[in-house]
């Protein structure tokens, strides 16, 4: 009698164990089914650390709404032409704060060098770098003494180059809102190569300044060399 009572206790609690579990699982469904989703935008392949996304790198997929931060991507579009500072696995979901817009980085000076541009430095002292009051995102003309040559029997004070933006005073990058101090030698530049060429050109070979614009001031101006007869 009392091996049957513990067959039927078995019985019963292995239903109500089987019982519990339906519960769950089917409970755990239909929290699934009842789980609103968002389109968030994901990596279809593995990206490496510092390259520019491709829409052929991306895909959408779904994502709990109920997890969402807001720094989910959900526009692929969005996502297509930024660079990614670190590697980004295959499924990976996107977020807006680990992508960088070129020319818009301030982690790295190469994030913050524009599209189709080239970084260049030029030593400065007080006299050429406006006495040191030069600060990043400002715009300068480089002026230069060139040595007379075959296209001049005179030295010539000529503009060398036009509207160049500081991307660095000395080794800082990021704008911190004080002046930089007689310790930065030099200035970092953006250049387009050719006028990379034409800086290096120059600064091998002329004695130079610069001339700080006004930051409204972007257009392209055509003064003529000065020789010093025409003083």
């Amino acid at each position: 009698m009392r091996n049957k009572i513990i067959v039927v206790l078995a019985l019963v609690f292995a239903l109500l164990a089987a019982f519990m579990a339906y519960y769950t699982l089917n409970s755990a469904k239909q929290a699934a089914l009842n789980e609103q989703y968002i389109q968030v935008v994901s990596a279809a392949q593995d990206i490496p650390a510092n390259t520019l996304i491709t829409a052929e790198m991306l895909e959408s997929k779904n994502f709990p709404l109920g997890l969402q931060t807001g720094k989910e991507i959900t526009d692929v579009n969005a996502a297509v032409g930024r660079l990614s500072p670190v590697a980004i696995s295959k499924g990976e979901y996107l977020l807006e704060n680990r992508l960088v817009k070129p020319g818009e980085g301030s982690d790295r000076l190469a994030y913050a060098v524009p599209e189709g541009m080239r970084a260049m430095s030029i030593p400065i002292d007080a006299v050429t770098g406006v006495s040191n009051m030069i600060k990043i995102g400002d715009r300068v003309d480089f002026v230069a003494i060139v040595p007379a040559n075959s296209a001049s029997p005179e030295d010539r004070s000529m503009m060398i180059l036009q509207n160049i933006e500081i991307l660095a005073v000395g080794s800082a990058f990021k704008d911190t809102g004080t002046p930089p101090n007689a310790e930065s030698a030099t200035l970092t530049v953006a250049v387009d190569p050719q006028s990379a060429l034409r800086l290096k050109m120059a600064l091998q070979n002329t004695d130079f300044a610069l001339a700080l614009r006004p930051p409204s001031d972007k257009d392209p101006v055509n003064p003529a060399p000065v020789t010093i007869n025409q003083f």
